[in-house]
């Protein structure tokens, strides 16, 4: 009895054991690495997160207001923080692009002594000299105190010299994370949503202080949101990685034979991320009409809105990944239909499940690969008094780590045909901006 019980087990974990690909798949490193990220912000910040939140509710409660400027091309150019995102609790309008009160639109407001300003870039030490508290949130290499010489983006503007207090999001210099085998003179796969992660974080205690009028300076909030955060993502590539391998071979398949790579989304900052974020791929198309892209081939800052999906643009043999933003699934649902008609390989990200019931199977029928982003929430993950839904949400963050976990998997398989795909490198890097030039060529006359 015990020899048999004793097979029993040993079979059962062999059915059960978790999938590990082989050391030093893209995919997996990219995953895990971001996964440290969030464990290292959480560690190192959170202590720093909760003063300043006190400051800001004490400020605001006394009649203050507070502000962010968080728009930057490595950062989904800020987009996961408009206003019009759901479940931002909007008490920190973010001074983008997109911003009524951008300089392309009018002017900055003026900031003086009961205001807080939250910040991912130098530049605005005039402002400050009016009182103003600085938060800044960034990567080591803009300040000059981790940056390695020649890494900094303002050498003769110090970031940290600027800001009251300073909130590191910890990507490395060269803005990505893994090394690719043919070209390992530059990184891929980028660390962009840390700023946005920061902001979220930020914003989860800050509506916490204002809804409790909590002045105390407690971080408890924030913890909750890193917490869910990599809760998530350890969940994603526990069930995922394995799919996320085969969709990369796939996806490599199909653009050697002549297909090309697309992505659409409801969010226009998706656009901007998938190809214009150092560390991306040069291969990546919008579907549009009349958009994002430029004749060149690179992203145009003067159309700030999604363009219109247009199918016609879809060839068989063609891919098409398609992260849902959460609002009306109807839509993407509709969207995802029209590119099975063209025959395209989809790949679908999106909630498996919805907290407003909402079946999403029509969606993963038409899918060739579903991958859950664990974002089904109404709007956000937090229940806050003031609000009547959730706020504080995860959404781009899950689409945007499945999605270079995919980028990751799609360019292991090229290299295993021994083809290198052009790559955006780091203009942090030194001769990053000569590089991109030289390649950009190269890779209109290639097109991945």
């Amino acid at each position: 009895m015990l020899l048999a019980l004793t097979g029993c087990e040993k079979h059962e974990k062999e059915t059960s054991a978790p999938y590990f690909p082989e050391l030093g798949n893209f995919a997996d490193l990219y995953l895990r690495c971001s996964f440290d990220l969030l464990h290292m912000m959480r560690v190192r910040e959170l202590g720093k997160i909760g003063e300043a939140c006190r400051i800001a509710t004490s400020r605001k409660l006394t009649g203050g207001t507070i502000w962010s400027k968080i728009g930057t091309p490595h950062i989904m150019y800020a987009g996961a923080c408009d206003e019009d995102v759901p479940g931002n609790p909007n008490i920190a309008p973010d001074y983008n692009i997109n911003h009524p009160l951008h300089p392309r639109q009018g002017g900055f407001p003026e900031l003086g002594d009961d205001d807080f300003l939250i910040v991912a870039g130098p530049g605005y030490q005039d402002v400050r000299k009016r009182g103003c508290y600085f938060l800044g949130i960034g990567y080591p290499m803009p300040t000059n105190r981790y940056s390695p010489p020649n890494f900094n983006d303002n050498p003769s503007i110090l970031m940290e010299s600027q800001v009251d207090t300073m909130i590191y999001t910890w990507g490395p210099k060269e803005d990505g994370i893994v090394t690719p085998a043919l070209t390992p003179h530059l990184k891929i796969l980028p660390t962009s949503p840390m700023t946005v992660v920061a902001y979220w974080t930020i914003m989860a205690q800050l509506a916490h202080n204002l809804a409790h009028e909590d002045t105390t300076g407690g971080h408890e909030c924030a913890g909750q949101y890193l917490d869910i955060l990599m809760e998530r993502l350890q969940a994603f590539h526990n069930r995922h990685i394995a799919d996320v391998n085969e969709a990369g071979e796939s996806i490599a398949d199909k653009v050697l034979q002549g297909g090309k790579l697309y992505v659409h989304s409801s969010r226009w900052e998706f656009y901007y991320e998938a190809g214009g974020t150092a560390g991306s791929i040069m291969g990546v198309y919008p579907i549009h009409e009349g958009g994002f892209y430029t004749s060149t081939g690179s992203y145009s800052s003067k159309t700030i809105a999604p363009a219109e999906f247009n199918p016609e643009e879809l060839s068989p043999g063609d891919v098409v990944i398609l992260a849902m933003a959460g609002g009306n699934p109807a839509a993407d649902i509709e969207t995802a239909q029209k590119i099975r008609e063209r025959n395209a390989f989809l790949v679908g990200i999106f909630p498996f499940e919805r907290e407003d019931g909402i079946s999403m199977a029509p969606m993963r029928e038409l899918c060739d690969v579903s991958l859950d982003n664990l974002s089904g929430d109404k709007n956000g993950v937090f229940e806050m008094p003031g609000y009547d839904d959730k706020i504080i949400p995860t959404v781009a963050m899950m689409n945007n780590y499945a999605f270079w976990a995919l980028i990751g998997a799609y360019v292991q398989h090229m290299e295993l045909h021994h083809v290198a795909p052009y790559y955006w490198m780091s203009w942090h890097v030194p001769g990053g901006k000569a590089y991109d030039d030289s390649v950009h060529t190269l890779f209109m006359e290639r097109g991945y």
